[in-house]
């Protein structure tokens, strides 16, 4: 039995997984500096790459951004580190796995506990206004930040700068970052959602999907 798929559609989910990496290595220059943190966003192109592609295509973005972007412009320390390259993965591998824990309550809470015509109570009208897909990425994303950059950085990071992790040491980096990672927890899924709002409004014949993970809801 021959595959009937065009060759260009085999080609279409390799040749955005470079994209999204690269992307990611030029948001790593693009950086907001303030007086208690800095906050960076390259790690969105990864989580969208995951929403997009799927998992393994997710984490393959996340490897290369780390692995390129080492090789372009190496870090502080000077040297490779793999638990943080893992890190860079998993931004692009839970998400689409999460999406699959999340999309179904939420359709079911949104259509169901909030009902569209509930006019009942202003609280309830204001979330029923707000499409499910959107609280989607903000579960998705909210947590896959909260995983990787509050939970598992601070180990990686006292793992390479102090050579052990302890919970003394995972305490205070996770209590200096933790100003940083409200702003993330709002910020990320924000712009995930503009973006893949953005690139499902590419026509399907030549533009960037057919269709985004986020728009099959029921």
């Amino acid at each position: 039995m021959h595959n009937s798929q065009p060759a260009g559609e085999k080609l279409r989910p390799m040749i955005l997984t470079g994209l999204f990496a690269a992307l990611g290595i030029v948001f790593q220059g693009f950086s907001i500096s303030t007086p208690l943190m800095r906050i960076g966003i390259s790690p969105i192109p990864t989580i969208v790459s995951g929403l997009f592609l799927g998992p393994v295509y997710g984490g393959l973005t996340g490897l290369l951004k780390d692995l390129v972007g080492f090789l372009v412009a190496p870090p502080a320390s000077g040297s490779f580190f793999p638990p943080i390259t893992i890190i860079q993965m998993l931004y692009g591998i839970l998400p689409p796995l999460l999406l699959l824990f999340f999309r179904r309550p939420v359709d079911w809470i949104w259509g169901r506990v909030i009902p569209k015509d509930d006019k009942r109570d202003k609280g309830a009208r204001w979330l029923s206004g707000l499409p499910a897909r959107l609280i989607t990425c903000f579960l998705v994303v909210a947590v896959t930040q909260f995983i990787c950059g509050g939970l598992l950085m601070p180990a990686a990071l006292s793992l390479l700068l102090d050579g052990q992790v302890t919970q003394s040491l995972w305490l205070a980096r996770f209590t200096l970052r933790i100003p940083q990672l409200i702003v993330y927890l709002v910020a990320y899924p924000l712009a995930t959602y503009v973006i893949i709002e953005a690139l499902e409004r590419i026509p399907a014949r030549g533009g960037v999907a057919h269709e985004t993970v986020l728009s099959k809801h029921f």
